[in-house]
């Protein structure tokens, strides 16, 4: 089944994007859409509550990024996990974090470093701490299964991706489209 019969109900405001998901398969659909317009440098806010799906998405993210997703693992007890690639994957928790103080103490430039791809579960603890350009999508229970994803831009990178993952609702992402081609 291709990506396309995935996602359902896609609606674009703008610069934002609203997508529902009726399944941990469709979730990790968008994810793998996600990770394949991504590039280094790049960073990805998740936010939503407990169970709305966070790490099931950064599963589908690392798919699409050339990983297998089963060796990602949330790291709300370590904080932090790295993957190594051809561009490390860098996966942070921040549920168990107080908000910005707490977060101060992480090493912002291995984090938010230029070149890999950091992906933040609990992006709402790294308040002020996110960098310019960030995609942020916010998770919501709409039922037990169903999620309602909320992509934003907040700068051009951000817009050239959501621009991307706009096609593949009318046209899937083939792994033939570059994301370096992005601006």
């Amino acid at each position: 089944m291709s990506p396309k019969s995935k996602i359902r109900n896609p609606k674009s405001a703008g610069r934002q994007v609203e997508i529902v998901s009726g399944s941990v398969e469709e979730t990790q659909a968008l994810g793998e859409q996600v990770g394949r317009t991504l590039r280094p440098g790049d960073v990805v806010a998740l936010r939503g509550e407990l169970g709305s799906g966070k790490t099931t998405l950064v599963q589908g993210i690392a798919r699409g990024l050339g990983r297998d997703p089963e060796t990602i693992k949330s790291p709300t007890f370590v904080l932090l996990r790295e993957y190594p690639g051809d561009v490390p994957l860098i996966h942070i928790d921040g549920y168990r974090l107080e908000g910005p103080p707490a977060v101060s103490w992480l090493d912002v430039d291995l984090i938010f470093s230029p070149h890999k791809i950091t992906l933040i579960e609990w992006a709402q603890r790294f308040t002020g701490l996110l960098p310019d350009g960030v995609l942020t999508i916010q998770l919501t229970h709409v039922s037990t299964n169903r999620r309602r994803l909320t992509l934003q831009a907040t700068g051009p990178r951000s817009h050239a991706i959501l621009e991307v993952l706009e096609m593949p609702m009318k046209s899937p992402i083939t792994k033939s489209q570059s994301p370096n081609n992005l601006q």
